[in-house]
C-alpha cells in the first residue's frame, strides 16, 4: 500500500498532466508506472522524497516536458466545452420564454467562456502542482465558479442596457432551443461518462419549469431554487467523496 502522500502526488500529477493537454491514455500509463515504482520503493523503506528527483513540483514539470501535447484531443474537446456552457446559460431563459440575443452577448459569450476555461485550468494546475488541501481547493473553486458565473450574469443582464436584441425566440424557436439544450446535456453525459451532466441541469432548471408551466407564487419559486442549489451542492460533495475513495481503493 502506498502512503497518503504518494497517493496524493499521483492524483495531483494526473490532474496536472490532463489539464496541460496531455493524452489521457498516456497519462494513465505514466501514473500507473509511477505507482508501481513507488510501491516497490516504499517496500524497501524509501520515502517519496528519495524516489523523485527534486521537489514534487519539479518532478511534475519534468514529466510534463517529456510528454507530447495532444492537440487533436484539445481541438475535439473545445466545441464540447463551449456547447455545454452555452446550454447551461440559455436553457433557463428558453424555458421562461425570455430567450433573446444581442451583439454584446454574441461577442462576449465566447470571450467569457474562454476566460472561464483558463481560470479553471489555472486553478487545477496550481492546486495539483502545489498540493493544495481539499479545503483550500474547494474555497478557491467556489471563488472561481462565482466569479465566472457573475461575469455571465453581467453579460446577459447588463448588455440589455446598451443594445437592443436582434433576435427574440418565438414559441417554436423556444421549443427548438430547449430540445437542443437537452440533447447537449445528454451528449455531455455520454462524453464524460457521468450522469451529473444530466441531473445537475435538471435540478438547476426545476424553478424555471415551475415558473413557466405552473401557477406558483414567487416565494415558492425562490424556495425551490434554494433547495435545488442545496441538492446540487450535496450531490457534488458526495461525488467528490466517492471519487476520492475509489481512487484510493484502486491504488
Amino acid at each position: 500500500m502506498l502512503t497518503t502522500r504518494s497517493i496524493n502526488f499521483i492524483d495531483n500529477l494526473r490532474i496536472y498532466l490532463l489539464t496541460s493537454g496531455k493524452n489521457e491514455n498516456e497519462v494513465k500509463e505514466v501514473t500507473e508506472e509511477l505507482r508501481d515504482h513507488l510501491i516497490e520503493s516504499e517496500k524497501h523503506g524509501k520515502s517519496i522524497d528519495e524516489i523523485i528527483e527534486g521537489t514534487p513540483e519539479d518532478c511534475m514539470d519534468s514529466i510534463k516536458l517529456e510528454m507530447k501535447t495532444d492537440y487533436t484531443s484539445i481541438v475535439k474537446n473545445m466545441p464540447i466545452y463551449f456547447l455545454g456552457v452555452m446550454a447551461y446559460f440559455i436553457m433557463g431563459p428558453a424555458i421562461r420564454e425570455e430567450f433573446e440575443l444581442n451583439m454584446f452577448q454574441v461577442i462576449g459569450f465566447p470571450i467569457i467562456s474562454a476566460i472561464g476555461l483558463l481560470i479553471y485550468i489555472f486553478l487545477l494546475q496550481k492546486s495539483s502542482k502545489n498540493q493544495y488541501s481539499s479545503k483550500k481547493f474547494f474555497l478557491l473553486g467556489m471563488i472561481a465558479g462565482a466569479s465566472v458565473t457573475a461575469l455571465f450574469i453581467l453579460l446577459l443582464l447588463g448588455s440589455n442596457f446598451f443594445v437592443e436584441p436582434f433576435y427574440k425566440a418565438s414559441p417554436i424557436g423556444t421549443s427548438v432551443i430547449i430540445v437542443i439544450c437537452i440533447a447537449i446535456f445528454i451528449s455531455l453525459a455520454f462524453w464524460s461518462k457521468t450522469f451529473s451532466a444530466i441531473w445537475v441541469p435538471a435540478l438547476l432548471f426545476i424553478p424555471d419549469y415551475f415558473y413557466r408551466f405552473l401557477n406558483v407564487k414567487e416565494e415558492t419559486i425562490v424556495m425551490i431554487s434554494m433547495a435545488s442549489f442545496v441538492l446540487i451542492f450535496i450531490f457534488m460533495m458526495l461525488s467528490l467523496l466517492i471519487s476520492h475513495r475509489l481512487s484510493k481503493a484502486k491504488i
